[in-house]
């Protein structure tokens, strides 16, 4: 009989490595005089407390930065396979007893904590495997899977080069009991807008709402509402669909 998961059973991990191939080093850029992944866990630590935030990292040398700020913030942490992403979020949920994880990547400061607890509400409501948010920006959504789910797809993969996609493995219906999250709030549901940090433009634009809100508290409606008065600060999505192609081809048997 499948085991009743409950909001406690639920931890976020941050997926996060100092390599970049466009911002190296991203990760600890200062934005208003922290550094970037302290600001995402201030947001995460709105929603969840902080004994279930963990840090998952990859073991590469470059990486111990990122172990010793951690370990200074007295925050959870894991280290594991540099490009096998899968295997590293398997290991932390095992370590910690892990039953659902709220996967959010350390490249993305102004993930919405009220978005955060509806999802995981929504992911609970519908017994999903696996829930992934649409509509908000780029660089606020975030996705849940089942560690049990996570553990059977990983063990489906042909190459598990694949694993460093984690997020196109898992959107796979013929697989999983996947759910789609919508907030059907029109202040937010803007697919368009980018709020990730991949350039040095999006960095500057992070320090800017930052510097006009408290970047802590504020709410993605009105760092949305700041954008529409503010054109010429929007980035706006360019999508690149190569890698879904590539999906198919990737599971043992397919």
């Amino acid at each position: 009989m499948k085991s009743i998961l409950t909001k406690n059973d639920a931890y976020i991990f941050i997926a996060v490595r100092m390599k970049s191939s466009r911002l190296p080093l991203k990760a600890m850029i200062d934005i208003s005089g922290k550094p970037l992944l302290l600001r995402l866990v201030e947001r995460l630590s709105e929603c969840i407390s902080l004994d279930k935030i963990v840090i998952c990292t990859s073991t590469h040398g470059q990486d111990d930065e990122i172990e010793s700020f951690a370990i200074q913030h007295k925050i959870n942490f894991f280290r594991g396979c540099e490009m096998d992403v899968m295997s590293r979020f398997i290991g932390a949920a095992n370590k910690f007893n892990a039953k659902t994880i709220v996967r959010v990547t350390g490249d993305n400061p102004l993930t919405d904590p009220v978005v955060l607890n509806q999802m995981i509400d929504f992911h609970l409501s519908k017994k999903a495997e696996y829930t992934f948010t649409s509509g908000i920006p780029v660089g606020t959504r975030s996705e849940i899977i089942d560690v049990s789910a996570l553990n059977r797809i990983y063990g489906q993969l042909s190459d598990t080069g694949y694993s460093e996609y984690m997020t196109l493995m898992l959107q796979r219906p013929d697989k999983l009991n996947i759910a789609e999250f919508y907030t059907n709030n029109p202040c937010i549901d803007r697919p368009e807008l980018s709020l990730t940090v991949d350039t040095l433009e999006d960095i500057n634009l992070i320090r800017q709402i930052y510097l006009t809100f408290d970047g802590v508290g504020v709410d993605l409606a009105d760092i949305i509402t700041w954008l529409d008065k503010n054109p010429d600060k929007k980035i706006i999505v360019n999508k690149d669909t190569t890698l879904l192609e590539k999906v198919n081809y990737s599971f043992v048997g397919d």
